[in-house]
């Protein structure tokens, strides 16, 4: 009899010991929850560096498995909505990663919500203003970028264009012509123009990378992007500054490809060249016979009419 009570005494035990477990689960996710209102309020009143502590303490509640963004997510991107439009400058940083996450965790998606759009857009400004200012951003910048492309969050064209500039204002040319490429595949999506390519060209030809300065707008053309005279001229300014005999022949080749390009484009016909030409042989006779033929009659001008 005694065996069998220690056994069911024993058996007992065993079924309590996860009991402290339970109640541990419990207790962390009663914190959550209260920390969750904390920073719902924080939101709704516009705090944010109250909003981004609570939520730090949030991440910490959970040291095994991390916080769960599960359920979470409108919540979060008005958070990131809030430190990127009314956060000081570190804390509008904040709000990339916390994006990024958003975005890397969820379920692709034909089309990102407008509140979402509308988060990652200011959030993206906020850390490309950063950047001008403090040389800090454009890499969150960049990663969230590229979340919001993986799911398919569509970025107007003026975001594109400034982080193109910051790319090329940080002297990361490589990565802007990248870029580049990639918006104006977009073509149907954003209608990207020659400006958007303008910054990256013209650091290319700094560069005297005028291979691929052709490359890129080859790239445009293919993609619907009208390129003017207006753009060439920047170009055409460059290359002119940067004539020596090393790189004539690279020179050559490249005014020659503008040439055809702005015939191709409509902006030039085949005789412009030869018209100018002639223009510029005969119009000093066209003035000559004009002169000529003018006759002044020694009668014209009376002398009694300045007596």
């Amino acid at each position: 009899m005694a065996s069998k009570a220690v056994r069911r005494f024993a058996t007992a035990a065993v079924r309590a010991a996860p009991a402290p477990k339970v109640a541990a689960a419990a207790k962390q996710q009663q914190q959550q929850h209260h920390l969750e209102l904390l920073l719902e309020q924080s939101i709704v009143r516009c705090d944010a560096s109250r909003a981004l502590a609570t939520f730090d303490k949030l991440q910490t509640t959970d040291h095994a498995h991390g916080y769960s963004l599960a359920g979470r997510v409108p919540l979060l991107q008005r958070l990131a909505l809030l430190l990127s439009k009314h956060g000081r400058p570190h804390e509008a940083l904040r709000a990339a990663p916390i994006l990024s996450s958003i975005l890397r965790q969820a379920p692709p998606r034909g089309q990102a919500d407008d509140r979402l759009q509308v988060a990652v857009l200011y959030t993206l400004d906020a850390c490309l203003e950063q950047q001008r200012q403090t040389r800090r951003g454009l890499d969150e910048a960049l990663v969230l970028y590229a979340a919001a492309t993986e799911q398919q969050v569509l970025l107007d064209l003026p975001a594109l264009e400034a982080l193109l500039q910051a790319l090329v204002d940080a002297r990361r040319v490589d990565e802007a012509v990248v870029l580049l490429h990639n918006v104006v595949a977009q073509h149907d999506s954003v209608r990207p123009t020659e400006r958007t390519c303008e910054a990256v060209l013209v650091a290319m030809m700094q560069q005297k990378r005028y291979e691929e300065v052709v490359d890129v707008i080859e790239h445009g053309r293919a993609h619907a992007v009208a390129f003017s005279p207006e753009t060439y001229d920047v170009l055409v300014d460059l290359s002119q500054e940067q004539y020596t005999a090393a790189n004539v022949e690279r020179l050559g080749k490249f005014m020659e490809y503008v040439n055809d390009a702005l015939r191709a484009d409509g902006y030039w016909e085949e005789d412009d060249e030869d018209d100018d030409s002639d223009d510029e042989v005969g119009g000093d006779d066209d003035d000559d016979d004009d002169d000529d033929g003018v006759v002044f009659d020694d009668d014209e001008f009376d002398d009694d009419e300045f007596d």
